[in-house]
């Protein structure tokens, strides 16, 4: 089982912020979980929101700002990076899971990051978006993000959503929670057509007790929790 640092780690440093990125690995992660959207001027940058509001408190949205306008607004002196310059720091060898948000960021986000010296896994709440980039780039790993919406989809829905060349399922760990019937069908199923299985965002060991048998990849907002089962 992987462990990814979700957003880095956010419980020590603003997250998706370098420090926090990086931090993350220097705790022992296997690798970093972040979220990609474009600039105005078509730059893929590191940030979860659409706008400012939670990263330092501005009511402007992300896609309204050039990257040069963009790095003018910060938190505690951190910017929002670019991919290209977390792609330039982050060792060698991680895995990179990169949630893409918005639809427009998709085919930049593959470009800049395809050829990254280690595994990179694109995922997104956009399955339309996934499935036209895995028809493009077959040799890249690509899953499908899932979330509370997706939680009255029946078993053979879900299963059937699998059927040409997907790398991975990403499930919230509160989805398990809420409907252990579904998760305890589906997650045996999964690994009997080996689909790689990625649990969102568990922050304790106890919560993936009954399941662990069923996970590849682990995302976490503080990797401490989880070190010493590496």
């Amino acid at each position: 089982m992987k462990i990814l640092g979700h957003r880095g780690i956010p419980v020590l440093f603003k997250e998706n912020t370098l420090p926090s990125l990086i931090r993350a690995i220097e705790y022992g992660a296997d690798g970093i979980e972040t979220d990609v959207r474009l600039t105005k001027d078509g730059v893929p940058v590191l940030i979860h929101d659409e706008d400012l509001k939670h990263f330092c408190g501005e009511d402007v949205k992300v896609r309204d700002l050039n990257l040069s306008e963009l790095k003018k607004f910060s938190f505690d002196g951190l910017n929002v990076p670019t991919l290209e310059e977390f792609l330039s720091i982050v060792p060698k060898g991680k895995c990179l899971n990169l949630e893409i948000k918005e639809y427009e960021a998709g085919e930049m986000t593959v470009k800049l990051s395809k050829d990254y010296d280690g595994e990179v896994i694109y995922s997104s709440f956009d399955h339309r978006l996934i499935n036209e980039l895995k028809a493009k780039y077959p040799q890249l790993k690509f899953g499908y993000l899932f979330g509370r919406e997706h939680l009255n989809i029946s078993q053979e829905e879900f299963i059937g959503l699998f059927k040409f060349n997907t790398y991975s399922a990403h499930l919230p760990i509160f989805g398990y929670s809420e409907r252990p019937e579904l998760f305890k069908i589906i997650l045996p199923k999964l690994k009997e057509i080996g689909i790689k299985i990625v649990f969102w965002t568990v922050n304790s060991k106890e919560d993936i007790k009954q399941i662990e048998m069923y996970i590849d990849y682990l995302i976490t907002d503080d990797i401490r929790v989880f070190f010493e089962s590496q």
